[in-house]
Formats: C-alpha cells, structure tokens, sequence
C-alpha cells in the first residue's frame, strides 16, 4: 500500500507557485545570461604560416610573357594587410625552421622552450618529445579552455618515425584535429604522407612528378571547387590540400571556439629540381617575365665593416650567371605563394559565409625570411640580417586597426601570447611574449622592450656553409652560414655578437638594408655600451623578465 498521499493545492496556491517558478527561472537566467555571451563571445583564431618567405613578396608583383604586372599576394593585401594591421618590425626569435614554430606555439624563447635546433635532442621533433613543450603549449593551454584545436600542413622538422621507417603516427597533446605531412627530409608538394588524426594516409601525388610534369595537376585545379580536392577528387597539389582541409574545418565548426593553425609549405624548396618550390599548375609561369627585385644590400659590394667570420663565409659578389639562376628560382618562389594566396582567399571567403569572420582572428605570417640576393647570400636563412631574421607578419580581427602599421618590435613568442590573453585562456606554464593587442589598437605606441634574436645550438652547423650537413637537416643549398651568435633588438638598434668571435650594431633608423656596421664607429660608443652591457639579461630572461623594458635607449654621441 502506498503511504505517500497525493496533495492538491489550492487555486491561490497554485498560482503563488507559477509565480515562484517563473522568479526563479528569471533568476537562473540572469545568473547564467552573462556565462553564455562570455562563451559565445570568445574569438575564433586561424593562424596562416608560410616557409621561408622573404617579407617583401606579399606586396612584390609578377609578370607573365603576356600582360602587365599583378600583385603575388592581392588577397593578402586586400583581406589581412588591408584590413588589419601590418607589424614592420616582427622577428624570428631563431631564423631556423623548427625553433621558430615551437616559439610561435610556445610563446617562449627557444633557451625555455628547449627547441633550440632542427635535429639532436634538442631540435625539431625530437626536441619537442623531449622538453615541457610537448605538453605545454598554446594548443594544449585553448584546448584546456572549451577550445577546439586544428593543425594542418607542416609542423615541425623531423616528424617522421624513423625508428620504423615509416610515418609517424603519434598526435601531441592538444590536437582535436591533426592533418600534418611526415616525411624524412625536403619539401614535397606531391608524393607526401600524412599523419589524420593519427592514422598514416598517402602517398598523395606522384613522389616521382617533375616540375613542369609529369605527376602534377591539370591547370584545371582551382579552389572554386572543394569537392575536386583530396580525399574527395584527384587535384593533390600540397597547398590546394591543405587550404580545402581548413575550409572544411570551419564550415564544421559549429559554435565551439576555434583555433586552426595552418602551415604551408610554400615557398620553401622543393625535393624536385631545379632549385625552388612547386608551383601549382594554373600558376607555372605566370611570373616568366619577372625582374629580380634588387633590395638596398643586394650583391652588396663592400664587406669591409662586416666581422671576419662573416667576411670568410661570404661569397664573392655574384656573377651574370648566378643572377640569372637566382632570377629563374625567384619567378618559381612567387609562383608558389599564389596558391597560398587563394588559399588566403577561400579561407575568408568560408569565414564570411559561416558568419564568423567577425568574430575570428586571422593571423598570417613566415617562419622566417629568406635571402634573394641580400648581402650577397643567394639563398637561405640563419643569419640575423633583416632579411632572414624580420620574416612579414600582419593580423586582422575584432579591434584591430584597418590599414594600420606598427613599428613597434615584436616576435613570435608575442603572437602565442595574444591568443591566450583574447581567448582568457591562462596557461599553466611561464609565457616569455606579451599580447599584442595594445599596439594593434594604437599603432603609433612604442616601448623599449627589447627582442632577442639567436642561434644558440650547436645543432645547427657551423662547420661548412656549403656541405650536405650545412644547417643539420634546414636546408642543403642554403648558402647564408648558420653561425652561432646571440643579439636583440631595441628601438632602431640591432647588435649581435658571433661566438666565434665578431661583433655587429646596426642603426636601422639610418640605415634600415644593414650595410654600415658601427661597431667601431666613435658616435656609437653609447649605444655600443648599452646593447653589450643588456645583452645577457636579454638573450638569458624568462617570463616576466622577458617582457620588460630596457632603460631609456641612448643616442649616438
């Protein structure tokens, strides 16, 4: 026999309790309101990274046989540049492939981080298995915070299992999606693996294709259609997959915050000869009438000031012969970067339709830059000239000036920790970078906080510029030295110092293509002082101390 006895409310009764239940409803609303919008309102961000891009060809233009010149990048002008605000003086904290990515997920300098080359215990993949940044990270610090976290494309040197000769099939911690390349070594715009979400797929493309063919797309690749793209059609072009695997992850996203990192692999040099990337096919020799750009320092002529260790490495003045095979790889190096700009294109286009561009971040920038003639050094990086070191960088997003410059110095360590700051997202490990977010909005501050600019591994060669191991694993026909050396920058000034000996202060205000070292100049003996005497607290800082500033900078005497 039930003992519970139904109870029957009478009339004011039961409506003194419709009353109290829409009170409390009312109330539960306004406590969780607040909770849903600040959810809601969290920004998406897509972070675009190119390899090894000289800052000065998102706004170079090209000529074909036919026509007049064409801008390389008019989408990166027009939607990112345009829209946003370009950072002038943004630098590779290491102008080395792997270091600079781990500092770009990090926001950490490479000597806190730990990946400090591209191979040995301390560089590439390996480096990243072996340290506290493996785990620790900004893909793992948004993830932790509701986030959902792609990555597609490139990731890092040396992710590949070698132990079994075969792809590697380990995610970091972080990842909801992981749609990276895992080869041995070289760049592969055919022919290449990936690791899906930790499943081994490929080979994708013809490992065997040529440049101009065979094993390459029909020009009728374009990425007007998604659906005739890997893994649903038979266009394969690396940078084309890549573009459509992000298209695809915003159009699914729903209304989780995201955070996609997609990494091209163009410009970087192709394992296909000659020497220079891959273009996609609807792009091979759009740029066949284009003149090499000569910047201030190209085939510079007097090394005088320069330190002996550089005067030793340095190449002799080039030759009609190596102008004109420099000229054939820069036409196929902006070639390669229309792709990227389509997929530029396509990526703002997809936000706009999924009406989330107002409400996402889009960073684009380079790992870091790249010679073209620049001080003499046809090719390659390493070297702390503005032109390997100050690769472009430039963001649009909620905020942001429009067409806005900053000339503030700033780096890769500072884009890490933007994202955090925005996504209210605290990471729980120290973070050496500073948000960017003020400079954005007020693109004429400025600040004495200085960045340090390094190679500090051993793992990145010093023993032969031109051999086979030059750079352990970065580029085989590099001809910049990967020396090592330790430097920063502050206000207009630039000063390195080689630990094989030599020294370099440069005054960027007067002399922004780096051809008059003042190291023994008279005027110079202030600044000298101050950048000698701050450089071990710059290039040994962690955390907090990694964001101060520097006392008043001096001027020359």
């Amino acid at each position: 026999m039930n003992s519970f006895k139904t109870i029957t409310w009478p009339r004011a009764g039961r409506s003194w309790l419709v009353l109290c239940a829409f009170a409390v409803a009312a109330f539960l609303l306004t406590m969780l309101a607040p909770l849903d919008r600040s959810l809601a309102a969290r920004p998406n961000f897509v972070i675009i990274q190119t390899d090894d891009q000289n800052a000065e060809t998102v706004r170079a233009k090209l000529r074909g046989a036919v026509g007049g010149f064409q801008p390389v990048m008019p989408h990166a002008m027009r939607q990112i540049v345009g829209k946003g605000t370009e950072f002038r003086n943004y630098y590779a904290a290491t102008p080395v492939c792997s270091p600079s990515r781990a500092s770009l997920l990090s926001g950490q300098y490479p000597w806190n981080n730990g990946v400090e080359g591209n191979v040995g215990p301390s560089g590439g993949w390996t480096g990243w298995q072996n340290h506290a940044i493996f785990r620790h990270n900004l893909a793992t610090t948004l993830h932790d915070n509701g986030y959902y976290t792609a990555h597609i494309g490139k990731f890092t040197n040396g992710y590949y299992d070698t132990a079994n000769g075969r792809v590697e099939t380990t995610v970091p911690p972080g990842w909801d999606s992981w749609i990276t390349t895992s080869y041995v070594r070289g760049t592969h715009f055919y022919g290449y693996n990936l690791n899906v979400d930790g499943q081994i797929t490929g080979t994708i493309g013809n490992p065997l294709y040529k440049q101009d063919g065979p094993g390459i797309d029909p020009p009728s690749c374009a990425l007007r259609q998604p659906e005739a793209f890997w893994p649903n059609g038979s266009c394969l072009y690396s940078s084309d997959v890549f573009t459509m695997a992000a298209v695809r992850q915003i159009r699914r996203s729903g209304s989780v915050p995201f955070f996609i990192q997609l990494d091209y692999q163009a410009p970087h040099g192709d394992v296909a000869g000659p020497r220079g990337p891959q273009p996609a096919t609807r792009n091979l020799r759009i740029a066949a009438d284009t003149p090499l750009p000569r910047s201030g320092s190209f085939n510079e002529a007097d090394f005088s000031d320069k330190p002996g260790l550089i005067r030793n490495y340095a190449p002799r003045q080039m030759g009609p012969n190596q102008i004109q095979r420099l000229r054939f790889t820069y036409r196929r190096y902006v070639e390669s970067l229309r792709s990227v700009d389509d997929g530029i294109g396509a990526i703002v286009r997809t936000l706009r339709a999924t009406s989330k561009l107002r409400d996402t971040y889009v960073f684009l920038l380079s790992d870091h830059g790249l010679f073209l003639g620049d001080h003499r050094f046809d090719w390659g990086k390493f070297l702390p000239y503005e032109d390997a070191a100050s690769p472009f960088m430039a963001v649009r997003g909620p905020g942001v000036t429009r067409g806005a410059v900053s000339r503030e110095v700033t780096g890769n360590i500072d884009v890490a920790a933007t994202i955090m700051r925005l996504a209210g997202a605290q990471p729980d490990y120290e973070v050496d970078g500073r948000s960017l977010r003020r400079f954005w909005r007020d693109p004429g501050r400025r600040t004495s906080r200085p960045f340090a600019i390094t190679i500090n591994s051993g793992q990145v060669s010093e023993s032969s510029a031109s051999s086979s191991t030059a750079g352990q694993g970065a580029s085989a026909s590099a001809h910049a030295p990967p020396l090592r050396y330790r430097g920063f920058r502050v206000g207009p000034y630039k000063y390195i110092r080689y630990a094989r000996g030599g020294e370099e202060l440069y005054d960027l205000s007067v002399d922004p293509n780096e051809l008059n070292n003042r190291i023994s100049s008279p005027r110079y003996v202030p600044v000298r002082a101050y950048m000698r005497a701050n450089l071990n607290k710059v290039t040994r800082c962690s955390g907090s101390t990694c964001r101060k500033n520097l006392p008043a900078v001096p001027t020359p005497g």
